[in-house]
Formats: C-alpha cells, sequence, structure tokens
C-alpha cells in the first residue's frame, strides 16, 4: 500500500487525503446520526408502550362503566316490575305499612312494644325506605316464625338489624330489638 502511496504526485495525495477525511467524517456523522435515531427509537417505543397502558386502562374503564350502566338498566327494569306490587304507594305509605305490620304481628301472635318510625332516600334512584324499629320479647321460635312471615310477605319489607339486647337460658326468651325498612317509590 504504502509503494502505491509513493507512485501518486503531491496533487493526487491531497485528493486522496481529502477524500479519505470526507469519508471518514461522513461515516462519522453517519454513526451520529445512527445513534440520534437509535435514542429517538427507544423513545418513542417508551412512548408507545406508555400510551397503549393508557389506551388499556380506558378500555377496562369503558368497560367498568359499560358494565354499571347494564346493571342500572337492569335496576330500572326490576324496578319497573315491582311498582304497583312490592313497593308501597308513597301517598298512604305510613297507613300501609302499619296496617301490614299488624297484620304480620298477628298471624306471628307476637306482642309488640315500643314502635319507632323513620325516613331514609337513595341517592341515584327514586326510592325512599321508612325503617320501623321495635322491641320483641319471646321465644325464638317465635321468631323464627316472624322472619318467615317477613320472607313471603308480597310487599317488599326486609329485616335490616337484629339486636339480641337478653338472652335468657333458663326459659328460653330474647329481649331483642328489631329494625324492619319499608320501601316506597316517589
Amino acid at each position: 500500500m504504502n509503494a502505491l502511496f509513493s507512485h501518486l504526485e503531491g496533487r493526487e495525495r491531497r485528493t486522496l487525503v481529502r477524500l479519505a477525511l470526507a469519508v471518514l467524517l461522513a461515516a462519522l456523522l453517519f454513526f451520529v446520526l445512527a445513534v440520534r435515531q437509535r435514542s429517538r427509537y427507544f423513545e418513542a417505543k417508551d412512548s408507545l408502550a406508555v400510551l397503549q397502558e393508557t389506551a388499556r386502562k380506558a378500555e377496562r374503564s369503558d368497560a367498568a362503566t359499560k358494565a354499571e350502566w347494564l346493571r342500572w338498566q337492569e335496576a330500572g327494569r326490576d324496578l319497573d316490575s315491582f311498582r304497583g306490587k312490592t313497593f308501597y304507594e308513597e301517598t298512604n305509605v305510613f297507613q300501609s305499612l302499619r296496617r301490614d305490620l299488624q297484620q304480620i304481628f298477628a298471624q306471628a301472635a307476637m306482642d309488640v312494644a315500643d314502635i319507632g318510625y323513620r325516613y331514609s332516600d337513595f341517592e341515584k334512584v327514586p326510592i325512599k325506605k321508612v325503617v320501623v324499629t321495635f322491641s320483641y320479647s319471646g321465644r325464638y321460635a317465635d321468631l323464627e316464625r316472624f322472619l318467615a312471615i317477613i320472607e313471603r310477605f308480597p310487599k317488599f319489607l326486609a329485616v335490616e338489624k337484629i339486636e339480641f339486647q337478653k338472652t335468657n337460658a333458663d326459659n328460653g326468651l330474647l329481649n331483642l330489638r328489631l329494625t324492619l325498612a319499608g320501601y316506597y317509590e316517589t
């Protein structure tokens, strides 16, 4: 190679050196651009991964929202089927509930004292409830019969709470506080 280079004239040598420098400069420029492009590629790849994860979260959120909407639609259809049959009417809810409770207490042969009433609202649906609280003293079998009557009752009555206040193992008597809820549409 040296022998070949020695046969060249000065002008040819300079041109060859310039060409070599130009190729070296072009290779260096290509290397710098390739490194820069590679870093942009990885940045874009990371950005794409973040966007894909965001899209997956949005899809899950959308699916959850659609599922909740379907549940609310189903609840609305259920409410429509309950209208008139299982809910109390707002105009005479108090009288109807009192009459139904007297009927239930009579069927269960219960002597109930200290009955209290209060109202409660629900935020997302046009339904309210009347909460009835009373004391009961009697045997467990009588309580079971009462709960069975409530369960079979055609109106929408629910046992919300049973608080055992005193149990007597000697005579089998229970003293407790019951909370029922009757529902009506507004």
